[in-house]
């Protein structure tokens, strides 16, 4: 030791020390000063402490007094130190972005560059907001107060694009799966699993409690990954919105959101409302809207008595207009919309983007609106929310190619959100590229395993081309994922069903029906259970089944998606040969939701129109009908809905008699879209009229390859069969039909078809 003092080694080393903190200190004040990338000062401090062998070197032969010698191992071990180190930080740091943690987005506005400075996506920090934890303080008319700190604090932390919201609406949605109570406390686990379906990095809750001078906040932030708890803090005071405030700076750096010049940081009860009274009123309805099942007429009177107190409540009156959107009440929408954007300086830019483009939309202008998106993603470039509202513009627009590579951006943003892997899937499989949409959907099931959508999105693809025994692999690793989820289990039934496992699949059915828990679950296997009997000619059961349905979501669903169930079981009636029924059924929902609005996609109104028009030999309307869809797509630009349409202009041709007409339209159907399996028949019957059998068989056998049992086809098939001569044959896909049909009604118009044929070629 009195050596290492007389060469002055422990004061050199100390020296050392103290002036690497302050390197280090001087790396982070330069990293927060001009938002250079974190791992720098880890880089500074890493490289201080590797080289530290070479500064107790130096100080070993050249601390002590007297003439300073280069020994050997001086010469030769400090540059071997200073290799090693550069290698360590070389392979340390190598994947690390050491640039800056923002970059500049530039946009051409009315001949003027605009400039923005926007967050790289792998500094953007992706949190779920889950409802808060009512104390035992907490009375319970105040239970709203649970669902109002999450909300203040998503926007009050909205305007930075570091942060990255999963809303609690979003996170309450998946929630309500586990049919948790309203104001209870959630389990951390299941949190976290909610979080990884969601692909949120960190969970935001805590817990709202009264006291004597005012309100007692806990707020906590875990790491959605691993479970630890990065922060927790208590805040305490008579105003829970300040309260709020003190809590996202608390949130934003937990979060490492740097500060930075150039973003607003306005109080949130500006985002909000300074009247108590409005406050209350919006939070209560915030709160039913979010309970399961949302009591859509009591939130919606809360709206309206927030903003009747407020005018300026920018945010109730956007929240207002998407229920009166959802319960097709456009004019009430279109007002309350216009009032949040005659407020619209109360919103984050980016919201403000979106409630734009939503004005334009619902008044029917969407060249301005896409106009608005487009800006909105050259400003911000990066932004998910503004690429993932841009992708359902080219998602409507029937844009596939642009669609794919937006969801790559997005990808690339969020690695992590494997969710995107599932829409790739989708766009490819709407694009016609089945082997992509494949890869896509086996690359979710590696990266998700727990999840058993992608199994069940594999068996669908699988079964829609006729593998029906991977198909059933994949569903059956699905029931293993969740053996208590219905949905695997229906998908079993109907891939049965189109097997021609008849027994089976009702046996199947009957499980689903079992272990359905929530309204949602019921009404997926109901609805799956009615075309089981559709597919059996029993359309008296189908109508009952369709019933329950109703029943079930009643209450649950809103009256839009009701109206989708209600127009669907159209067709029902129409089999059922009760066209009368269905008139009077399309009628009142027409009426009732005003189904002739601009804004409602045709393939719900259209289809139906012209399907009744023709079941009542009225084909002039029914092209009418056709050309006012036609012109609607055109203006909207939602190519989308475009081969719906055209089929149904071939079933128009194919009842006019205009055979290749109608073959034409039937394949360029397919071309846009071949999951419609309904068409390959239409394409066969056509070509059988039109006396051109070979084709018809090789249309109908390619129909049959792909739903083996389906009874139509195989009646179709017998018809072509019988033509070409070939009775033996005929009888035989008379027999198939027949054994799928034994259970229809008396009244079932094709099996009393293909009972007449069979005991006519017997004879």
């Amino acid at each position: 030791m009195r050596n290492l003092f007389e060469r002055r080694v422990p004061q050199v080393l100390a020296v050392y020390a103290g002036a690497s903190w302050a390197l280090v200190e001087c790396a982070a004040f330069i990293v927060a000063e001009f938002l250079l990338s974190p791992y720098l000062p880890r880089i500074v401090m890493s490289a201080l402490l590797l080289l530290f062998p070479s500064v107790a070197m130096l100080g070993w032969f050249h601390g002590r007094p007297g003439r300073d010698e280069v020994p050997m191992a001086e010469k030769i071990g400090i540059p071997v130190n200073v290799a090693v180190a550069a290698a360590v930080l070389i392979l340390w740091f190598r994947e690390a972005d050491l640039g800056a943690r923002t970059t500049t987005a530039a946009f051409e506005l009315e001949g003027a560059t605009v400039e923005r400075t926007v967050a790289k996506p792998e500094y953007r920090k992706r949190t779920a907001l889950s409802r808060f934890h009512a104390g035992p303080g907490l009375a319970e008319e105040e239970l709203w107060l649970t669902y109002m700190a999450p909300l203040a604090l998503e926007l009050d932390l909205a305007a930075d694009d570091f942060f990255e919201p999963v809303s609690l609406s979003v996170f309450n949605e998946r929630l309500a799966e586990y049919g948790l109570q309203r104001g209870g406390p959630i389990p951390l686990a299941l949190r976290r699993a909610v979080a990884e379906l969601l692909h949120a990095t960190f969970i935001v809750s805590g817990t709202v409690d009264r006291m004597e001078a005012g309100y007692r906040v806990t707020l906590a932030l875990d790491d959605a990954g691993t479970g630890t708890r990065v922060s927790e803090t208590v805040h305490e005071g008579a105003d829970l919105l300040a309260l709020v405030d003190e809590m996202s700076e608390t949130l934003a750096e937990a979060l490492d959101i740097p500060d930075r010049d150039g973003i607003e940081d306005l109080p949130v009860r500006d985002r909000l409302t300074e009247d108590e009274g409005a406050l209350a009123a919006f939070g209560r309805a915030y709160a039913l809207l979010l309970s399961h099942p949302a009591d859509v007429d009591a939130a919606l009177n809360g709206l309206r008595a927030a903003t009747a107190l407020d005018p300026t409540f920018a945010v109730a009156q956007y929240d207002l207009s998407a229920v009166y959107v959802d319960n097709n009440r456009p004019e009430e929408a279109v007002t309350a919309l216009r009032a949040a954007l005659d407020h619209l300086y109360r919103f984050p830019e980016r919201l403000g983007f979106k409630a734009r483009a939503d004005y334009y939309f619902l008044t029917e202008q969407p060249d301005q609106g896409w106009a608005v998106i487009e800006m909105w993603v050259a400003l911000h470039p990066e932004d998910p929310a503004a690429l993932e509202y841009y992708a359902l513009g080219q998602s409507i627009r029937g844009d596939w190619d642009g669609l794919i590579q937006t969801l790559q951006t997005r990808y690339r943003l969020s690695p992590d959100n494997h969710a995107l892997l599932k829409e790739l899937a989708e766009a490819y499989e709407n694009l016609g590229d089945d082997d992509q949409a494949l890869a896509a959907l086996e690359q979710y099931a590696r990266r998700i395993p727990a999840d058993y959508t992608g199994h069940l999105d594999l068996a669908r693809i699988h079964t829609r081309l006729g593998a029906y025994g991977v198909a059933r692999e994949h569903l059956e690793r699905a029931i293993i994922v969740d053996p208590l989820n219905p949905e695997p289990v229906a998908e079993l039934a109907s891939l049965d069903l189109h097997a021609g496992r008849f027994d089976a699949a009702r046996a199947a059915y009957e499980r689903a029906l079992e272990l359905a828990r929530t309204p949602r679950q019921k009404a997926q296997v109901l609805d799956e259970l009615k075309d089981y009997y559709r597919f059996r000619g029993r359309m008296g059961d189908a109508i009952r089944t369709a019933r329950a349905l109703l029943e079930e979501v009643s209450g649950v669903y809103t009256p839009l998606e009701i109206a989708e169930y209600r127009l669907a079981d159209i067709g029902i009636y129409l089999e059922a040969e009760r066209q009368e029924d269905a008139a009077v059924l399309f009628e009142a929902l027409r009426s009732q939701l005003d189904l002739d609005a601009p804004e409602h996609d045709p393939y719900y109104v259209a289809q139906w129109r012209i399907r009744i028009a023709l079941e009542a030999g009225e084909r002039a309307a029914a092209r009418a009908t056709y050309r006012a869809a036609s012109d609607w797509i055109e203006t909207w630009g939602a190519d989308r809905f475009r081969p719906s349409l055209i089929a149904a202009l071939g079933r128009i041709e194919e009842l006019d008699g205009n055979y290749i007409a109608a073959e034409r339209h039937y394949r360029d159907a397919l071309s846009r879209d071949d999951r419609t399996l309904e068409w390959y028949r239409w394409i066969g019957g056509t070509l059988r009229k039109a006396g051109r059998l070979d084709e018809a068989e090789a249309e109908l056998r390619e129909a049959l390859r792909l739903v083996p049992s389906d009874p139509h086809t195989h009646l179709e098939l017998a018809k072509v069969l019988e033509a070409s001569g070939d009775t033996a044959g005929a009888l035989a896909h008379l027999g198939s039909a027949l054994l799928a049909w034994e259970p229809a009604d008396e009244s079932f118009a094709p099996a009393r078809e293909a009972r007449a044929k069979l005991a006519e070629l017997r004879d």
